[in-house]
């Protein structure tokens, strides 16, 4: 039974190796069994068996946490803000960090590409899970209470998404090179700075409520 386990495992990284080459090479209009099968050298019928259908392998591919970070409990405690001033930092590094990994990733590029198609099945299936992804990441990663954190973060992600489109597409934005690492680090800085007045104004908020670890409780680097 364990060998069995070891081998669907195997077997399902291939397949999902395969789906990552074919969205780099073909983006989502390519995602198609025949190919993932002939790229994963296993047949089609052994993919429908593992996965269903092609939109149960993307859901998988997307859920697999490979895109968008999943945080267990424990790991949410460590990264948890000390001080108040800890906010904006966490807030922005976590966000630059995403972006960063899918800007280095075709396929991941190709798989946001794929959210802004219309009447397109695949893409639905992708753009809904990638939401649903983010979705998490952003509750996870709110610590506060009585402000509009999801608001804030759908602007944010959003531009980011888009700005990282745009790049996929060689194309500018308001003069930028977003092929250009220098032009990409003027923008990481503009997202800092936004996450700074962010979290300035929920702090000055009486309204607003923010969860901190005790000082004794935080990681000595």
């Amino acid at each position: 039974m364990e060998t069995i386990k070891r081998n669907r495992a195997a077997t399902s990284q291939r397949i999902i190796n395969a789906l990552e080459q074919v969205l780099a090479e073909e983006g989502i209009q390519g995602v198609t069994i025949t190919n993932i099968a002939q790229k994963a050298a296993v047949s089609k019928v052994l993919i429908y068996r593992y996965f269903e259908s092609l939109e149960g392998l993307l859901e998988y591919y997307v859920r697999l946490g490979h895109l968008i970070p999943h945080y267990t409990p424990a790991w949410l405690e460590q990264i948890q803000p000390v001080h108040s001033e800890d906010l904006a930092h966490l807030w922005s590094g976590q966000a630059l960090q995403l972006f960063r990994q899918f800007r280095s990733s075709r396929s991941a590029r190709e798989l946001l590409k794929a959210t802004v198609k219309e009447n397109d099945t695949l893409a639905d299936v992708v753009s809904k899970n990638l939401d649903g992804e983010l979705t998490n990441l952003v509750n996870q990663l709110s610590f506060v209470k009585g402000v509009d954190y999801q608001a804030t973060s759908a602007i944010i992600l959003g531009a980011l998404s888009y700005l990282t489109i745009q790049a996929q597409n060689d194309r500018p934005m308001i003069g930028l090179d977003l092929r250009s690492e220098t032009d990409w680090l003027r923008i990481e800085e503009a997202v800092k700075t936004i996450y700074k007045a962010t979290a300035q104004s929920a702090l000055d908020s009486h309204a607003v409520q923010l969860s901190l670890k005790p000082a004794k409780l935080a990681l000595v680097w």
